[in-house]
C-alpha cells in the first residue's frame, strides 16, 4: 500500500509502498477513503517539540482524522463488521482508569493517540483499535465522516456556551474555529463575530455564518468588539478562543462580558498573566478548557446535525490530493491556506 511516512527526525515526509498491515486483537483494518491533515500532523511535517514528544520510533505513518470501509476484523472484534462505513475517533482510552470509569475516557490517564503513538491513517490502510472506530451513518460522506473528529471539540464548546441569542466571538478562524461558528449559527446565536489575520479564512467564516468579520492587523479588535456588542450587555456572552496565541486569550478576558463564557480549544505553552479580581472574580466569569470528544456522545450529537443537512462542511474543506501530493498539501497546510486539507487515496 501506499502511505505517507515519517522517516527521519528532520523536517518533511516521504510516500513509501508499503506491507498492508493485519488487524490483530481488538483491532480492525480500515480502506482508508478520506483523511484530513490535523494541526498536530503539521508539528510531525515540522518535526518540532511537540512531535519528538509523542512519536517514540520511526517509521511512522502519520494522520488521525479519517473515515473509510472496513475490510478485516481482527479477534475479538463485537461492535464493527465487515463492509461497515466507519470514522476514527483519535483517544485510544485504556477502560480501566479511574477517568475511564467516571465517564471520563477522552481523558484516560493511560491514553494512547491513534496517529501521534501508533500509525495512522495517512495511507491507502490503517489499522485502527475497535475501541476508537465509530460506525457512521451511511448517508454520511466519507469525507463529512472524516470532518466529525475535528468537528467535535468546537461542538462541545459551543455546547457548553449556551449561545442561543447571545453575542459570540470566535477568535481564530482555522477549520476548529470554522467549525465553533458553523455550531454557533445551527445553536441560534444571535450574533456571531470572527476574528482572524487570514482574509481567506475570514471569507470562509462568512459562509459558515459569522455576522462580523475583523482582522486584527486591520483594527483594533478589542474597541471593535465593545462597540459592536454594546446592546449584549457591554460584551461578548461567550468568548471561543481557537488560536493558541496567548495575546489573543489575553485581550478576550479585558472584552468578555460579566457573567460570560470563556472557551479555549487553542493550545500554547506560553505563560498567560491573569488578573484574578478583574478577569476572573468581579466578573464572574466561567472558564473552559477542552480536549477531546466526549466518546460517543459528542459523535452522536455531531453526526445528528449532518445527516439532518443543518451543519454543513463544505466551505470548510477547501483542498482536495492524492497521497502523490503530499508536499503540496503539507506547504499549504503549514502556510495556513484555506481550511481543511483532504487526502483521498
Amino acid at each position: 500500500m501506499k502511505a505517507i511516512v515519517k522517516i527521519r527526525k528532520e523536517k518533511g515526509l516521504e510516500l513509501k509502498e508499503m506491507e498492508v498491515p493485519r488487524p490483530e486483537k481488538g483491532e480492525v483494518l480500515v480502506e482508508i477513503k478520506a483523511a484530513a491533515i490535523c494541526g498536530s500532523d503539521i508539528k510531525i511535517y515540522k518535526w518540532d517539540s511537540f512531535a519528538q514528544s509523542i512519536i517514540h520510533s520511526l517509521p511512522f505513518i502519520p494522520g488521525h482524522e479519517c473515515a473509510g470501509e472496513v475490510v478485516e476484523v481482527g479477534e475479538g472484534v463485537k461492535s464493527i463488521r465487515l463492509g461497515d462505513k466507519v470514522a476514527s475517533e483519535t483517544h485510544i482510552p485504556c477502560g480501566q482508569c479511574w477517568q475511564c470509569t467516571h465517564g471520563r475516557p477522552h481523558t484516560c490517564e493511560n491514553m494512547k493517540l491513534f496517529g501521534h503513538n501508533i500509525n495512522g491513517c495517512f495511507a491507502e490502510y490503517a489499522v485502527i483499535p475497535e475501541v476508537s472506530t465509530r460506525k457512521i451513518p451511511s448517508s454520511l460522506t466519507f469525507e463529512e465522516g472524516c470532518m466529525l473528529e475535528p468537528m467535535g471539540i468546537p461542538y462541545r464548546a459551543v455546547e457548553k456556551g449556551k449561545v442561543e441569542k447571545e453575542a459570540v466571538v470566535v477568535v481564530g478562524c482555522g477549520p476548529i474555529g470554522q467549525f465553533a461558528i458553523g455550531f454557533s449559527h445551527v445553536m441560534g446565536a444571535g450574533q456571531i463575530i470572527a476574528v482572524d489575520v487570514n482574509e481567506e479564512r475570514l471569507k470562509i467564516a462568512e459562509a459558515m455564518g459569522a455576522h462580523y468579520l475583523l482582522n486584527p492587523e486591520k483594527e483594533k479588535v478589542k474597541e471593535r468588539i465593545k462597540e459592536l456588542t454594546q446592546d449584549w450587555g457591554k460584551g461578548p456572552g461567550v468568548v471561543i478562543e481557537a488560536s493558541g496565541n496567548v495575546s489573543a486569550l489575553r485581550e478576550a478576558l479585558d472584552y468578555l462580558r460579566v457573567g460570560g463564557k470563556l472557551l479555549i480549544l487553542g493550545q500554547s505553552t506560553n505563560p498567560l498573566e491573569v488578573r484574578v479580581s478583574p478577569d476572573i472574580v468581579f466578573k464572574e466569569a466561567e472558564i473552559y478548557g477542552f480536549f477531546g470528544r466526549e466518546i460517543w456522545d459528542t459523535w452522536e450529537k455531531t453526526e445528528k446535525l449532518l445527516v439532518e443537512g443543518k451543519m454543513k462542511v463544505d466551505p470548510v474543506i477547501t483542498h482536495r490530493f492524492s497521497l502523490e501530493d503530499y508536499e503540496i498539501a503539507f506547504e499549504k497546510a503549514a502556510k495556513g491556506e484555506g481550511g481543511k486539507i483532504v487526502f483521498l487515496p
